[in-house]
């Protein structure tokens, strides 16, 4: 029986922001993590896909034409769950001023 792979949209967004940052070291200070946390996150994503994102060296990190593959899908899911968690917030700060106005004659 075929395992579903599973990742989360942090690993989504985690692999964005390597891409992004162009290291390693840097996306583990844009997230707020150390940089050996990160790099074992990175194992762990590039397991669970089969295969190495990004090529490491003493220049930073450039995705592999996996990690590019991966990336063009999770960019656009990275940003839509940032509109959705925009909007709904928007919506539950507007729910507790809604108000019911009665009128008669």
């Amino acid at each position: 029986m075929l395992r579903l792979v599973e990742l989360e949209v942090r690993h989504l967004r985690v692999l964005c922001t390597i891409a992004d940052a162009g290291s390693v070291r840097k996306a583990a200070l844009r997230l707020g993590v150390t940089q050996p946390t990160l790099t074992t996150q990175l194992r762990r994503i590039e397991n669970t896909l089969g295969g190495p994102l990004f090529t490491r060296g003493q220049t930073g990190s450039q995705p592999t034409p996996l990690g590019r593959s991966v990336l063009s899908r999770a960019r656009p899911i990275v940003a839509e769950m940032r509109t959705l968690v925009a909007e709904a917030r928007e919506m539950a700060a507007g729910a507790g001023d809604t108000r019911l106005r009665i009128g008669s004659i």
